[in-house]
């Protein structure tokens, strides 16, 4: 009864169209598990034929995506909204779309680019590159966008990966990032932080997600309150699939 009740008031506080909330998980570090497990069984209802899926990256929604029954679903198309790791991992914005798009017999596109480059004139060189601007427009035609976000408790995948030095990570926290969407640090606001890093970021423009009707949010546990409530602040979301522990806290102020 608790959870469909935070669903209203989550719905009604950020004008979401359908919320989600799953139990908080006895052992915090399940959250991402039972989340994703929610999101999958969101997904294979709602994901329609024809549709163009734009694909964020992130623990949960690989759980999400590993979760999701096998189907086939005609002319669907699935778009990564950001470059790859050049070190594979399991947990690659490459693999979670590819992932994705096999389970749902679409086909794929990837940004064929590291999710950093190294200076920001390298950023602006690779997303000027033709292949990379038909991706970034296949995803301004995406129907769904399906996103996470990110923390920085010591165990997020961003601070884990390596592709951000500590001292990058102290930097963007004093300069008021609360956390990351589509890996571009973003303060309490929502605001895209003015820091460097931001500026190597190759990824879909956090602007232009308000041209994608559907948007629908995964994240959830304690640590991600701050940045979820910014990235509901600033983006508009539709869909939230959460947990107790973080809709208690969103709500809370």
């Amino acid at each position: 009864v608790e959870c469909v009740q935070l669903e209203e008031r989550l719905k009604q506080r950020f004008g979401l169209s359908q919320a989600v909330v799953v139990p908080s998980a006895a052992d915090r570090s399940n959250a991402p598990l039972m989340i994703g497990h929610a999101a999958a069984a969101y997904l294979a209802d709602n994901v329609n034929a024809g549709d163009v899926i734009a694909l964020g990256w992130g623990r949960t929604l690989k759980f999400a995506i590993n979760e999701l029954p096998r189907r086939p679903i005609a002319r669907t198309t699935v778009v990564s909204m950001l470059g790859g790791l050049t070190h594979a991992q399991p947990l690659n914005p490459t693999e979670s779309a590819w992932e994705f798009a096999e389970k749902i017999g679409a086909e794929c596109y990837l940004l064929p680019v590291p999710v950093y480059a190294d200076r920001p004139e390298q950023r602006d060189a690779f997303m000027s590159q033709r292949s990379v601007q038909d991706v970034v427009f296949r995803a301004r035609r995406a129907n769904i966008a399906v996103l996470s976000v990110g923390s920085f408790s010591n165990d997020s995948p961003i601070a884990n990966y390596g592709f951000i030095k500590p001292s990058e990570l102290e930097e963007l926290q004093a300069a008021g990032a609360v956390g990351d969407i589509l890996c571009h640090f973003i303060d309490a606001e929502g605001r895209i932080v003015d820091h460097e890093v931001n500026r190597r970021v190759c990824a879909y423009p956090l602007q232009d997600l308000s041209d994608i009707p559907t948007t629908i949010l995964v994240s959830g546990g304690r640590e991600k309150i701050a940045v979820m409530r910014a990235a509901l602040a600033n983006t508009k979301v539709s869909v939230l699939i959460t947990d107790e522990d973080a809709a208690k806290g969103l709500l809370s102020r």
